[in-house]
């Protein structure tokens, strides 16, 4: 099995390992530096990542020489990979979504193994065991892993310039048609420093590539976005759903979103030249 493919089969996989499927073959040794990009190797952060399970339980029975400390292991920016989340990865994926809910996920998972190391030193040998093999520990490591795969296959695709803004469409068709209990007002939406997008252009997006010409294009591009996406929400505010609806699919927001997309591949494009 090919890197791309495993990374795609964990990605697209259940979530829950009690579900009885098999684990995703592992790709070949050789295929490891093609898993490379952006200065982490997704392979080799997914192996380290769980064999926290394997470290957690040698720990709790007692044949481990690692001297584990609860207020180390709790903690999400300790280990190579939340090192690198919040040094480049957070500096050239930031503005992705997958990369947010990767990084609350880990921390998640950080907390959830310090309350296992917690009971483990607490003398709660079967407390400990418990938390590992079950609950929340669990569905911690797996999203986790997950996740990682979601954001190599989109990385290494070339997606991730799109990924930051296009859900944006989905969100507010369904807050327009009433599938979504999500709330949404006009004033939120119209403002360009709330989103990832925006957030990553205020902070790490500007200091790792503000200097680079395209930069400014695409804080343009992105702030007309928002401007768009608030007269659509204006619109289905005022009664006329329909029109809004039309709005997301033709004209000014369309136009504003594929903006968007363009101005993020010429940046990164430069920045790469």
């Amino acid at each position: 099995m090919g890197i791309m493919d495993w990374f795609k089969q964990i990605a697209g996989g259940d979530s829950q390992p009690e579900s009885g499927k098999a684990a995703p073959a592992v790709p070949a040794p050789s295929e490891d530096r093609g898993a490379e990009v952006g200065g982490l190797n997704f392979k080799s952060a997914v192996d380290a990542h769980m064999k926290w399970k394997i470290r957690l339980e040698s720990y709790i029975n007692g044949t481990s020489t690692e001297a584990l400390k609860v207020d180390v292991v709790c903690r999400d920016d300790q280990c190579p990979l939340g090192k690198w989340i919040y040094s480049r990865g957070g500096g050239e994926f930031g503005y992705s979504e997958t990369f947010f809910d990767m990084k609350a996920h880990h921390a998640n998972f950080h907390r959830c193994a310090g309350e296992v190391l917690a009971s483990a030193q607490a003398g709660e040998k079967k407390k400990a065991l418990d938390l590992l093999h079950h609950g929340d520990y669990v569905r911690a490591s797996e999203r986790v892993k997950k996740l990682l795969a979601k954001l190599f296959v989109l990385v290494a695709d070339g997606n991730t310039a799109i990924d930051a803004h296009v859900k944006w469409k989905e969100r507010l068709r369904d807050h327009i048609t009433g599938r979504s209990q999500e709330t949404i007002t006009m004033e939120s939406v119209a403002r360009d420093d709330e989103c990832a997008l925006g957030v990553w252009l205020i902070g790490e997006g500007s200091q790792h590539y503000g200097s680079v010409p395209g930069f400014d294009a695409v804080r343009q591009a992105h702030a007309r976005f928002h401007n768009c996406a608030g007269d659509v929400l204006a619109m289905a505010g005022r009664g006329r759903p329909d029109e809004a609806l039309r709005m997301l699919e033709e004209g000014e927001y369309a136009r504003a979103s594929d903006d968007v997309t363009a101005a993020l591949v010429d940046l990164f494009a430069q920045r790469r030249s």
